[in-house]
């Protein structure tokens, strides 16, 4: 649940970075790959955005405090490499919800280094925002549950069970044998 939720406020937050420029089009489905790169690419943000807004209700010897840090390496590692399949998965999923082609190709144009700066700050303040502080130490236990699968596999299961948790949000697209 959680990280239907962290997707969710991804995209949310990719969604606030561009929404004055958004109209309307025919939405498309965010393929799975995508849906696990955006996991992925979110993932230190998300931490992040935990530790700020969880930070007095967590032990300085749980789970993110001893490794945290570690954790966040593992998935920053791998977020170049995984942008542009996340990347091309938010803008799919503005354009169904809001956008216009016109105001997409010019996220899809601007670089990157422009661009994933302002994901990375609007994914920890919209997911910060929807912390409720009474749940820090469940999240942190979630985190830590998930801790040991590696990232792409990570990716890959929250890109199939996503599209379940709220596939009016996000449709992800059938996967196709």
């Amino acid at each position: 649940m959680f990280a239907g939720k962290r997707l969710a406020a991804v995209a949310a937050a990719a969604a606030l970075a561009v929404q004055p420029t958004l109209a309307s089009a025919q939405q498309a489905c965010v393929t799975q790959a995508e849906v696990g790169a955006i996991a992925i690419y979110s993932t230190p943000n998300v931490l992040q955005a935990v530790r700020l807004k969880c930070g007095s209700e967590l032990s300085q010897r749980g789970y993110l405090a001893r490794s945290g840090d570690a954790l966040g390496r593992r998935y920053t590692a791998l977020q170049t490499r995984v942008w542009p399949k996340a990347k091309s998965g938010i803008i799919k999923w503005l354009g169904g919800r809001q956008g216009s082609a016109q105001g997409l190709d010019t996220l899809a144009n601007l670089p990157d280094d422009a661009v994933r700066p302002l994901v990375d700050a609007l994914i920890v303040q919209e997911v910060s925002a929807k912390i409720d502080t009474r749940n820090c130490s469940r999240i942190e236990w979630v985190i830590e549950a998930m801790a040991p699968i590696d990232p792409e596999v990570a990716g890959g299961v929250l890109g199939a069970v996503v599209g379940l948790v709220d596939p009016v949000q996000l449709p992800v697209c059938p996967r196709l044998s």
